[in-house]
């Protein structure tokens, strides 16, 4: 939430102030001086694949887990960026509206059977229009549900919530992961503040259709603090804005057991939603100590939240295997739980095996996972700008006024 104060606990949505810029130049500067370059061993792959007179068929491999996306703008910004082509161990699966503008969004796409449009003449402004053609056509969620056999790791959702699509499939999809006994993890992406009523609307729906599902662990966005995220790349050049979501969806698809560790403690403790905290990039020389690089994800956070009611942490890095000594989990969890110390009072600390890369640098990407803070301000501040909308779509009959109380009682919203 903006609250305008300087308490520490408090994340706002201020952008990143002069002093994190300057670390930021600082960094960049000293790409130079640390080489990003593979060195070359002079090693000679050859080809031993043995000449046969009869061509055997290649026995196909399925992909042991997937990453379902929803939506022109994750869709375009994850296409754009280094994955999921450079992944062939995960299944992606992009939905829209129609599969002929998804091909056209990046001439790297996959093949079309990546592709998954609805193709069909119904109107997708709002989630009301959308949820009763699922109902009637179920061979798009059939079509999606071939896409994932063989998942052994879960299934990893990327979606805008303001659309119609995205709204109503995340409840959708939800629902029948739990029907295939199948662990699902759902990155909502909120909509901006300048959107208008309308995206408002259809994401405040989806946010409380999800959190009614049983088996809903929802990783709350916000497009604004997306746009604006200021940081590092591993090769030491900038990332600015949207594209540090290409970054986090890599590392979460990246650390296999991610989905089934996340939604597990989700469940465990009853506690449905989540936000990130994230510093990318970040050069430990630079920084000095993993409590350095901590502090500055207080400049950057994914969503405006009072990080002094959280209660769930699980935290995901990635770094160089040089520095395995120097930050191993153990160190690691002992930092983090010093840095929490005067910040939040939580229940449960969970950090994940780091992903070891052999790079020939020292930067450290370091996501966090938060859960348990109060979200009913936000999300009566959303319910303010969509009170009109929600008047006129009971008044048409377009929504039921108990399934609207129903949602309410899911934000726990009075």
């Amino acid at each position: 939430m903006d609250t305008g104060g300087k308490d520490e606990s408090n994340i706002t949505n201020n952008s990143v102030p002069d002093a994190e810029e300057n670390v930021v130049a600082a960094e960049v500067g000293a790409a130079e001086s640390v080489a990003t370059k593979v060195p070359d061993d002079g090693v000679v792959v050859e080809n031993i694949e043995a000449v046969v007179e009869k061509p055997v068929p290649k026995r196909q491999t399925l992909p042991k887990h997937a990453l379902i996306c929803i939506g022109e703008y994750p869709i375009k910004i994850l296409v754009s960026g280094q994955f999921p082509s450079q992944k062939d161990d995960v299944q992606p699966v992009f939905i829209d509206k129609s599969s002929e503008e998804i091909t056209k969004w990046s001439k790297d796409l996959p093949e079309s059977d990546a592709v998954l449009g609805l193709d069909a003449n119904v109107e997708t402004h709002f989630w009301f229009q959308v949820l009763p053609y699922l109902a009637q056509n179920e061979d798009v969620v059939a079509r999606l549900k071939n896409k994932l056999l063989d998942n052994q790791f879960g299934v990893l959702t990327v979606s805008s919530s303001w659309d119609g699509i995205g709204s109503a499939l995340l409840p959708t999809l939800i629902s029948h992961f739990k029907e295939l006994n199948m662990s699902c993890v759902a990155l909502a992406l909120l909509p901006s503040r300048l959107q208008p009523s309308e995206a408002h609307f259809n994401a405040l729906s989806s946010v409380g259709m999800c959190l009614s599902k049983e088996p809903a662990t929802l990783i709350l966005v916000g497009r604004d603090q997306l746009n604006k995220y200021v940081g590092v790349n591993r090769n030491g050049s900038v990332m600015k804005g949207n594209a540090v979501l290409s970054c986090l969806v890599e590392m979460m698809m990246t650390k296999k057991t991610f989905v089934k560790e996340l939604s597990e403690m989700s469940r465990s403790f009853g506690v449905k939603t989540f936000t990130i905290l994230a510093a990318t990039g970040a050069s430990f020389k630079i920084y000095g100590s993993l409590e350095n690089i901590l502090d500055t994800t207080l400049f950057r956070p994914l969503l405006g939240f009072d990080l002094s009611g959280a209660s769930l942490l699980y935290v995901l890095l990635r770094i160089p295997v040089q520095l395995k000594e120097k930050l191993s989990r153990d160190k690691i969890e002992l930092a983090v739980a010093r840095w929490f110390k005067e910040k939040a009072v939580l229940k449960s600390i969970y950090v994940t095996e780091p992903l070891y890369v052999e790079d020939v640098n020292d930067r450290v990407d370091l996501v966090m996972f938060l859960g348990g803070f109060d979200l009913k301000e936000m999300l009566t501040l959303m319910m303010n700008k969509v009170n009109a909308i929600k008047t006129q779509a009971i008044k048409q009959g377009s929504i039921k006024e108990k399934d609207w109380e129903g949602i309410m009682k899911s934000l726990a919203i009075s």
